[in-house]
């Protein structure tokens, strides 16, 4: 098992006690559970946590390090949705061919006051065992992250996320969503659902880059592929994609009739 996976072991057994700012559970029985998406702007980046590590951090530490993040909001002891979020995303990102805490930042926010550091850690090494190259990451490369009613409020309000607590259920009602955010901390994408296709979570992680992740042929397809937000996923953009097989066919015509001039050239200068 890798140091990162063995850290958080150690992290899960030490002692949760008091003094992280819990407040209790309110519930908001009015409030609708969806998403009001926000584009381009900041999220509230000097909003402090608590990690895994018992360490009190700010969202600011994982971030302006030049690569995206992909941020999540959840709670530990959801019955479902949240670990098929988790899980999807983490599948998806296994099939964009990026390098976890390299080409991106992952962070994940509980929104259960009732969270602590000790269960933040046995989900991360839970849901981190299932990262490629985790053995060249670091903890603070996906923090799991807890810290109260007040902080995770007005995060997911700066994100558009509309949650809910149902006390009958004792349970949160929410979406499934996950975003993705700039280098800065702006919001870039919005990925809904729990599956999330690696062509899209590339796509999205490139454009969230301003092209610095990935390749050139990735800068390429995002000419060609623009996100549709009806169907949540990136669709061929006609325009350029008609433009683009224009382009090719005019050089290939151009080749052509470049080839068919030369031979003639040379046909005549050889019967000369």
């Amino acid at each position: 098992m890798t140091a990162l996976l063995l850290a958080l072991t150690i992290a899960a057994g030490a002692p949760a006690g008091g003094g992280y700012g819990y407040e209790p559970l309110q519930q908001i029985g009015d409030e609708s559970v969806e998403v009001v998406e926000r584009l381009g702007e900041p999220i509230p980046a000097g909003l402090r946590f608590y990690d895994a590590f018992h360490n009190q951090v700010a969202l600011k530490d994982f971030l302006g390090q030049g690569k995206p993040a992909v941020l999540t909001l959840v709670y530990f002891e959801c019955p479902m949705l949240c670990s098929l979020v988790l899980k999807g995303l983490i599948k998806g990102l296994n099939e964009t061919g990026l390098q976890f805490g390299q080409d991106y930042q992952g962070i994940t926010v509980s929104f259960d006051p009732k969270d602590t550091p000790r269960t933040a850690a046995e989900a991360q090494r839970g849901y981190l065992a299932g990262v490629r190259g985790l053995d060249r990451a670091r903890a603070q490369d996906w923090p799991f992250l807890t810290g109260g009613e007040a902080n995770a409020r007005e995060l997911a309000e700066a994100l558009g996320f509309k949650y809910r607590y149902d006390e009958p259920t004792r349970q949160f009602a929410h979406p499934a969503v996950a975003f993705v955010l700039t280098a800065e901390g702006r919001i870039s994408r919005y990925l809904y659902g729990i599956e999330f296709p690696g062509r899209d979570l590339r796509l999205a992680l490139v454009e969230a880059s301003g092209g610095r992740v990935g390749t050139s042929f990735d800068r390429v397809l995002l000419k060609c592929f623009r996100y549709d937000p009806a169907s949540g996923r990136y669709r061929v953009y006609a325009t350029n994609f008609v433009r683009g097989g224009a382009l090719l066919a005019g050089l290939g015509l151009a080749a052509g009739l470049a080839f068919l001039w030369q031979k003639e050239w040379k046909r005549k200068r050889g019967a000369a």
